[in-house]
């Protein structure tokens, strides 16, 4: 066995968000020898779940073995519904296990990019399943900095509490640019309401939905002065930390 070779391996899985027990498993199959290895790894999150095969082959001339790509499935509990994509290892652009789960969950995630030349970019990145290129697999829609989607001015459009905090903002923005479906308090006509934002490049705005994932309207929610969605959250807080000076229960 190729000590060097498993942890380049280990280490490359590491940087992809697989956890250990990949590695490890790993380790125990490279012991065998075998031509072929693939490994199974599955994870649930906020009632989704993704199933992981990971496949390795070992050279024809050395005791060397590659991690070629992975398949990345959102089951769905009806398998003529599971969605899969597959997802190669190259230098540059791998993209690693959390956002190949947003992605194959429908999501859209940002992600630097290398381009032929080496130039790096960055761009939002979105499985269209309703196409399939040569190989079989679904098409990835790119949307560049030249596409003009600006998530922050998309989301300062809404009435969102969060906003008006800049640790909190800041934590919005990362989630949402990983692809992740992130609770947030909106607040309207006085109510407030937790619901789910995500990224929306195409459309170069956000979804919205409840706890059981059903779609907001977004016009229903839209600040049509967008400086008093800001003016919302920052109240909101100014009057949650009066209320504690004051001993008010708020």
């Amino acid at each position: 066995m190729n000590e060097n070779n498993l942890e380049f391996l280990k280490n490359t899985l590491e940087r992809m968000d697989f956890p250990a027990e990949v590695g490890n498993k790993l380790a125990k199959e490279v012991e065998t020898q075998k031509p072929d290895i693939k490994l199974g790894h599955e994870i649930n999150r906020n009632n989704e779940t993704v199933q992981f095969d990971l496949n390795f082959r070992k050279s024809d001339t050395s005791d060397m073995y590659f991690f070629n790509s992975y398949q990345a499935t959102l089951k769905t509990g009806n398998e003529a519904h599971d969605k899969t994509q597959e997802f190669r290892i190259r230098n540059g652009n791998n993209m690693g296990m959390d956002e190949a789960f947003n992605l194959v969950a429908g999501r859209a995630v940002q992600k630097s990019m290398v381009n032929g030349d080496g130039d790096a970019y960055q761009a939002w990145l979105k499985v269209d399943f309703s196409q399939k290129d040569n190989y079989g697999n679904h098409k990835m829609d790119q949307f560049s900095e030249r596409y003009g989607y600006n998530l922050e001015k998309a989301l300062d459009k809404f009435p969102i509490a969060e906003l008006g905090k800049p640790e909190e903002r800041k934590e919005l923005l990362e989630s949402l640019k990983a692809g992740n479906s992130t609770a947030v308090s909106f607040t309207k006509d006085g109510k407030e309401a937790l619901l789910f934002v995500e990224a929306n490049p195409r459309l170069r705005t956000i979804n919205i939905k409840d706890e059981k994932g059903v779609s907001v309207r977004r016009d229903q929610l839209e600040v049509k002065d967008h400086s008093k969605s800001a003016k919302i959250s920052e109240t909101k807080d100014q009057t949650q930390k009066t209320g504690k000076k004051q001993g008010l229960s708020v």
